[in-house]
């Protein structure tokens, strides 16, 4: 079984694929996200015979797959040791990330001023969900839920354009979706932000809704910066 990047947080047993470029593209597809969704860990190992009995496929397109995925520096080769997730480069998403709070700020505020009862209960019952989950501990449906938590909102901005926009912005480094498998606690602390931004979210507080929100993606961006620091130091 593996996480098939076309049912988000969802594990599922993949059949046989009978045509070889689509095992090549499914397999690059489920690497890619088991990676940027933290399902395989900095520094860690990626066996290709493994990997393609979790696909129910031939070691063929698992390794062209990871090759793909070497030349676009997700993994890297290693003699004697076989193909390993990279360092993430958090430190070098400063700009994009700067982007992203712009239009990430601009469209709850706007989702504040637009919400209807029916999208605030919607929200609400999101975050509900996400509150078993801590109580459970299962940070692969918390992510999964956050994903929807933060789509919605920037949906209810009821710009389409601006959400094609955050969508491309946020595609540019996805592996920040890892954080709550670099950060187990992170869960805690994101609902507590999220009941906040949903307190705004109460009042139609555009203001207090977007200073909220924005809050919740700086302490999320200063946990993946000290992750980095902490493999930095980890590998001295």
């Amino acid at each position: 079984m593996i996480y098939n990047p076309r049912h988000k947080g969802v594990v599922m047993t993949l059949g046989p694929i009978e045509h070889y470029d689509t095992k090549s593209s499914l397999a690059y597809d489920a690497i890619k996200t088991s990676i940027n969704e933290g399902h395989h860990m900095p520094g860690q190992k990626i066996g290709i015979s493994q990997m393609a009995k979790l696909l129910n496929t031939s070691d063929i397109p698992v390794r062209e797959a990871m090759h793909r995925l070497s030349s676009e520096g997700l993994l890297e080769y290693a003699p004697h040791v076989g193909f390993r997730v990279t360092l993430p480069e958090f430190e070098n998403y400063t700009d994009v990330y700067e982007v992203r709070q712009l239009l990430e700020g601009e469209a709850v505020g706007r989702a504040a001023a637009n919400i209807s009862p029916s999208s605030l209960a919607e929200i609400k019952q999101l975050h509900m969900d996400m509150l078993a989950d801590v109580q459970r501990g299962d940070t692969v449906s918390f992510s999964a839920l956050n994903y929807r938590f933060h789509s919605l909102l920037f949906t209810l901005s009821g710009n389409p354009f601006l959400v094609r926009q955050i969508e491309q912005a946020a595609a540019v480094y996805p592996r920040t979706r890892a954080i709550f498998a670099m950060y187990p606690g992170r869960i805690v602390s994101a609902s507590q932000e999220h009941e906040e931004i949903i307190r705004c979210l109460e009042q139609k507080d555009s203001t207090g809704t977007r200073k909220a929100y924005l809050e919740h993606m700086v302490t999320a961006y200063a946990l993946l910066l000290k992750y980095r620091k902490s493999l930095d130091e980890a590998a001295r």
